[in-house]
């Protein structure tokens, strides 16, 4: 089997199991670096050593969280498509100690939303104001800003899951705002792709991470460990401390487990 025609059978699988398109595009992505790795003209030569051997020179560049994606993704190849599981034995997940969680304070939060880039502004808010994912800011649509019900749609986000999160009069002015500067198609993505030719008609939520990135490090505050993710970790926390209660928080985040104990540590730290 040759590397199209495995990457072919493997999108499939991934969207006949519902998938989202993010996971799919990584997915994809990260089987196509270890193809192009090894040079392989037939893909079922791949074996657990091949695979362990490829992850441990990967330690090189990506940090342990985004190796357990790659691992994921090769588990996943090598049930569905090679239809020769690989057990958590054979092929572990990386060990590591989690990034301890990062809530910006009001004072932080006043400082990062002071900036005239307009559509850096709408980021910002998108994550602080709403609690999204990077992936989900990258994917929305024009058409998933409800002004009259004050309402945003995340659509097919992770896990395929959907959900609806209330739109504040603040976001929406930043968005506005952008919209005029930008002014996106009103039937398209509202963050269109900046690169010519680009696989996704959407930004890259690698652009969105780097310009977030380039931002924070001008704060005295500013730690190597501080991401995108801070800022839903800064509404998590802040929706917990104004009397949100935990199951509709796990609602508005779309998320099915809810790691309890750093979210109330951090409401502490915050009052």
């Amino acid at each position: 089997m040759n590397k199209d025609e495995a990457l072919n059978k493997f999108t499939f699988m991934m969207e006949y199991r519902n998938l989202s398109s993010n996971t799919i595009s990584m997915y994809q992505c990260y089987l196509s670096q270890m193809f192009d790795f090894y040079q392989l003209e037939d893909v079922s030569i791949l074996d657990v050593s091949m695979v362990q051997k490829y992850v441990v020179h990967m330690k090189q560049t990506y940090a342990p969280s985004t190796l357990n994606l790659i691992i994921s993704a090769i588990r996943y190849f090598f049930d569905v498509v090679l239809e020769t599981p690989l057990s958590r034995r054979q092929f572990p997940n990386i060990l590591y100690d989690p990034v301890e969680i990062t809530v910006f304070t009001d004072e932080q939060i006043h400082l990062l939303l002071d900036t005239k880039d307009v559509r850096l502004r709408a980021f910002l808010l998108l994550g602080l104001d709403a609690g999204l994912r990077v992936g989900e800011v990258a994917r929305l649509k024009v058409s998933d800003i409800d002004s009259k019900n004050m309402l945003l749609s995340i659509r097919n986000s992770k896990r395929g899951k959907s959900r609806k999160v209330p739109l504040s009069n603040t976001l929406l002015k930043a968005l506005r705002k952008y919209w005029i500067i930008y002014t996106p198609d009103k039937d398209g993505y509202l963050f269109p792709s900046v690169y010519s030719g680009s696989k996704n008609p959407y930004l890259n939520e690698n652009y969105i991470n780097r310009l977030f990135r380039k931002h924070i490090k001008q704060f005295s505050f500013y730690v190597p460990s501080m991401r995108y993710h801070n800022l839903r970790d800064t509404y998590a926390t802040l929706m917990l401390k104004n009397g949100c209660n935990i199951f509709t928080l796990k609602k508005l985040l779309g998320i099915q487990a809810f790691p309890l104990h750093h979210v109330i540590s951090s409401v502490t730290f915050l009052i």
